[in-house]
C-alpha cells in the first residue's frame, strides 16, 4: 500500500525532474511498504543508502540544470541538499542502534513534499518566467 499515491500533483512540469522525483517516491514507498512488513535494520538501511545514492544523483543533476538556466537562488537549494544528505547520513547511523521507522518515513514524505512543492516549485517558476519565446 503506497503511502504517496497521488504523483500528479507534484509534478512540475520539468521531465528530468519529474521523473527522478517519481522514482524517489516509488522508493519511498517501497521503504514504507517493507516497514508495514516489519523490516529489520538491514532492510531499513538498505534504503536508506538507495535514497541516499539516488538523491544525490538527483540533486547533481537538477542543480546542473537550475546552473544552465541561471537560477539565481542555486547556493540555497544546494545547502538544503546538502542538509538533506546529511540528515540521511544520521538516520543511517541512528538506524544500526535504535527504530527509526516512523520518524525516517514522517521526515522522508515531509521533506520531500516540501520541497518539490516549495522549494522545486521556485527554480520551474524561474525558469518559466525567464522563458525566451
Amino acid at each position: 500500500m503506497p503511502l504517496i499515491k497521488d504523483f500528479n500533483k507534484y509534478l512540475l512540469g520539468v521531465e528530468m525532474s519529474d521523473k527522478h522525483h517519481r522514482n524517489l517516491i516509488d522508493i519511498v514507498n517501497d521503504l514504507y511498504d517493507s516497514l508495514l512488513k516489519g523490516a529489520k535494520k538491514e532492510i531499513i538501511a538498505h534504503y536508506l543508502k538507495r535514497i541516499r545514492v539516488y538523491t544525490l544523483a538527483h540533486f547533481q543533476a537538477e542543480e546542473l540544470f537550475m546552473l544552465e538556466i541561471g537560477y539565481p537562488d542555486l547556493i540555497n537549494h544546494k545547502i538544503i541538499h546538502k542538509e538533506f544528505v546529511d540528515k540521511v547520513g544520521e538516520f543511517i547511523l541512528k538506524n544500526e542502534t535504535s527504530p527509526i521507522g516512523k520518524e525516517l518515513v514522517t521526515y522522508l514524505v515531509t521533506w520531500l513534499m516540501k520541497h518539490i512543492l516549495e522549494t522545486d516549485k521556485k527554480y520551474v517558476d524561474f525558469m518559466n518566467e525567464n522563458k525566451k519565446d
